[in-house]
């Protein structure tokens, strides 16, 4: 196990390559490789999982009989399905629409006072940056990945598994005691998605499959809680849900391809 000198130094090393290879690439080169990785080596099937999954919240908001057209609810609902599509996909661009959606679905948070789903959504904006610089990390430093693949899949080790669970525990009361201190009334109902969501994200930013199983936990709670309360959100989570079988799916394909 590498000590904290020589990890400190690997992330040094490893930060001046990812810097040196956006420096090389120049803005344009960046948006070209942001359009690569957007368009690029997608399938005709994977196109029309696209196509169709993200239309779901323009059906969902033009069907509905409400007087007004929620537009802030619509876009954080399309935001956040193609999020998770290319994170499945194992692009790195998700991070670029992972960004956006947790900025609005932080004001509607607030606006629902959901104030668990608030913390949750601030941790997963701080994380869109941090995410993105592990993948791209992961990329130019070469972590023996095939060429055609955008990410190298990994799998969680028993001793993995009780660590993380112990996390998510740790998470969820602790958070729960929290809320229950400043007077919520469902204190360790609002911790759930803090726990779920916060240790997905650790399991996503270091490319382990079993974060989906966590993904569909925080999903369908999530619907559980916008039951009734905005038909964007909920629409939202049920394509999350439905995602990440397909992401188990992926990753788990990946990982047997690299074995």
């Amino acid at each position: 196990m590498l000590n904290i000198k020589e990890k400190l130094h690997r992330f040094q090393s490893n930060y001046r390559n990812v810097h040196q290879a956006a420096k090389k690439a120049g803005l344009t080169g960046i948006l070209r490789l942001l359009w690569q990785d957007l368009f690029e080596g997608r399938s005709l099937g994977q196109w029309l999982y696209l196509l169709v999954l993200s239309s779901i919240p323009f059906v969902l908001e033009f069907t509905n009989q409400a007087s007004q057209h929620d537009w802030v609810g619509l876009f954080a609902s399309w935001t956040g399905i193609v999020c998770v599509i290319l994170v499945a996909e194992g692009r790195a661009s998700n991070y670029l629409f992972g960004a956006i959606n947790s900025a609005i679905y932080l004001i509607l948070s607030f606006e629902a006072s959901f104030y668990g789903e608030v913390l949750t959504t601030i941790y997963f904006f701080i994380m869109q940056p941090i995410g993105l610089y592990t993948w791209l990390s992961n990329r130019i430093n070469g972590q023996d990945q095939a060429e055609e693949s955008h990410f190298e899949a990994k799998k969680l080790r028993l001793f993995d598994w009780v660590k993380y669970l112990a996390l998510t525990a740790l998470i969820w009361i602790g958070m729960g005691f929290a809320y229950q201190s400043i007077g919520s009334h469902r204190p360790f109902r609002d911790s759930v998605t803090d726990a779920t969501n916060g240790v997905g994200q650790l399991l996503m930013t270091r490319l382990y499959r079993e974060q989906w199983i966590f993904w569909i936990a925080t999903n369908l709670f999530s619907i559980y809680l916008w039951w009734g309360s905005n038909v964007n959100i909920q629409g939202m989570y049920w394509v999350y849900t439905i995602n990440s079988l397909v992401g188990w799916y992926q990753w788990t394909k990946a990982l047997k391809r690299k074995d």
